[in-house]
């Protein structure tokens, strides 16, 4: 039992350091204090986890420095697109983004992020961890058990305020969504309605007509030529002209056939 309630303790301790590293990280980049963490409370379970594989994996059984920073790496990115996977499909939303930085790996982990991953699990292996452990061993049995209980129920009550807020979240969203949807599919029609007015009023202007009469000076065997060898043309510029054209050609081609 005692084991677990140290493990769990090195889960914390681990977790809080990784949100110490990663608020000053981005208070630095921000220009002012950000609280970086998933959880309410000073944690990042993900440095948790991820300390925690990589001293069940590798501590004591790989001693060569770099192979352990080398193998390190692979673990903690492994760990880490895991996590972003699984945190997108179940909050649908996407926590972090490395797209930015090169050599990256559909946003979710980047060569950059691994090799400091590397990097500090070497140091974790290496200098954190026996310190913590030192550390550890000056605490009494009970003082463990009591301070695990307590601080694992601080956790659930955490863990439990920030899911809630997030599913809820969601909802709303997706309510907000749903009405933007409606009234964007609302307002495009009436656009289109409104921008078919328009054309029809143009259309009945005199300043429209007096474009039209113009276009009878243009070389009309031309243009009905190039209508009949191409029906599907389309114009990258000035299309939407062209089609207007087009129509009074095959109009005047279908009256004149007529008659």
């Amino acid at each position: 039992m005692i084991i677990l309630i140290k493990w769990f303790l090195y889960f914390i301790i681990y977790s809080f350091i990784g949100w110490l590293y990663e608020s000053i990280l981005c208070s630095i980049n921000e220009k002012k204090w950000v609280n970086r963490g998933f959880l309410n409370g000073p944690l990042c379970p993900v440095y948790g986890f991820g300390a925690l594989s990589v001293l069940f994996l590798l501590n004591q059984r790989v001693n060569n420095v770099f192979t352990l920073f080398f193998v390190s790496m692979i673990v903690t990115s492994l760990l880490e697109y895991i996590t972003s996977f699984l945190l997108e499909k179940l909050f649908h939303a996407k926590w972090w983004d490395y797209s930015h930085y090169r050599f990256n790996i559909q946003g979710r982990i980047s060569l950059i992020g691994a090799i400091v991953f590397g990097g500090l699990s070497v140091l974790l292996i290496k200098i954190i961890h026996p310190l913590t452990s030192d550390l550890l061993k000056v605490l009494s049995n009970t003082t463990m058990y009591i301070s695990s209980i307590s601080i694992f129920i601080i956790l659930i009550l955490d863990l439990s305020i920030t899911l809630n807020y997030l599913f809820s979240l969601e909802g709303k969203l997706k309510e907000i969504q749903l009405v933007f949807n409606t009234f964007k599919t609302q307002y495009l029609k009436r656009v289109d309605e409104l921008k078919d007015t328009l054309i029809e009023r143009f259309e009945e202007s005199e300043l429209y007509i007096e474009y039209i009469k113009k276009l009878n000076y243009l070389n009309k065997f031309q243009g009905v030529r190039l209508v009949r060898a191409f029906p599907k043309l389309t114009l990258q510029k000035y299309n939407e002209s062209w089609q207007k054209l087009k129509k009074i050609l095959v109009d005047k081609t279908k009256k004149k056939n007529y008659k």
